[in-house]
């Protein structure tokens, strides 16, 4: 397994997990992915607060078209809801709105409801103390690991990525220039890492390091190369990097599919993140 280069070093949050409070972790896990997702390297319209955080790529993807934070007084609310879900509509992409637990006010998955959104699923909001990380190494045979370092290998992961979550390939132009614009070098906030066995990349995973702690996203493998233990391995390793580069929490959103494998490497969930997804009308 070849050594991928050193992660971004940004190390912010000088505590360890266990110095936190509970409410302290959760506002965590909470600003990481605010930061975070998604890039913000090519937003065609976006706003960071105060009272409402959104992105808008225009990737034809829910994922990538999203509310990570909104906070309003109950009576004012029902209008805020309606204009943000105007503007979203008004891109022609579909969309999705996570509730954080800051979120307010507490009627807001009705109001969601209301104007249209559906209920998906809760997303887990989970961190780690990654002094408490093993420094064992798992090895798949096989595998290699490699951080992105040029446009070629970003496509690698870009492609990878879009087909290991059997995205519409319409994801996958639009997902490159993302991750293009956000900077994936030395001195960036994003880390981007493939694992290949005989030059075909088969998983993929980043690290996001701008609020402080170890994101952990984009983490992927492809259908045919699952339960063989790769993305544990292509994780872990990342986890190693962030922790050698000076970070002490690593924080993430996990799938229901994907539970056992944070769990497994010792994640611990903290909060839930309701997920509620939008279409335009067309």
């Amino acid at each position: 397994m070849r050594q991928p280069l050193e992660l971004t070093v940004r190390p912010r949050q000088t505590r360890s997990l266990s110095e936190l409070s509970s409410d302290e972790v959760v506002a965590t896990i909470e600003a990481d992915l605010r930061r975070a997702y998604p890039p913000q390297g090519a937003a065609i319209s976006e706003s960071d607060g105060p009272d409402a955080i959104w992105r808008v790529t225009g990737i034809p993807d829910k994922y990538f078209n999203n509310v990570t934070y909104a906070s309003w007084r109950s009576a004012e609310a029902a209008d805020h809801v309606g204009d943000m879900i105007d503007e979203l509509d008004g891109h022609g992409v579909d969309y999705s709105w996570w509730i954080g637990p800051s979120s307010s006010p507490a009627e807001l998955p009705e109001l969601l409801e209301e104007l249209g959104m559906v209920y998906q699923e809760d997303f887990p909001g989970m961190a780690i103390d990654l002094r408490t990380l093993p420094d064992e190494v798992s090895a798949v045979g096989g595998l290699e690991i490699s951080r992105v370092d040029d446009a070629e290998g970003l496509a690698r992961f870009s492609h990878a990525f879009t087909v290991a979550t059997d995205s519409d390939p319409a994801v996958e132009p639009g997902f490159f220039r993302l991750l293009t614009a956000s900077g994936y070098g030395e001195s960036d906030h994003w880390s981007h890492y493939t694992g290949a066995i005989n030059g075909e990349v088969v998983a993929t995973a980043s690290a996001f390091t701008g609020a402080g702690v170890a994101g952990i996203y984009w983490v992927a493998t492809m259908p045919t190369e699952r339960r063989r233990g790769i993305a544990t391995t292509l994780v872990r390793h990342v986890l190693q990097l962030a922790r050698a580069a000076g970070f002490t929490i690593a924080t993430l959103q996990s799938s229901e599919e994907g539970l056992g494998l944070y769990q497994g490497l010792g994640f611990r969930e903290y909060c839930r993140f309701p997920f509620y997804v939008g279409h335009p009308l067309r």
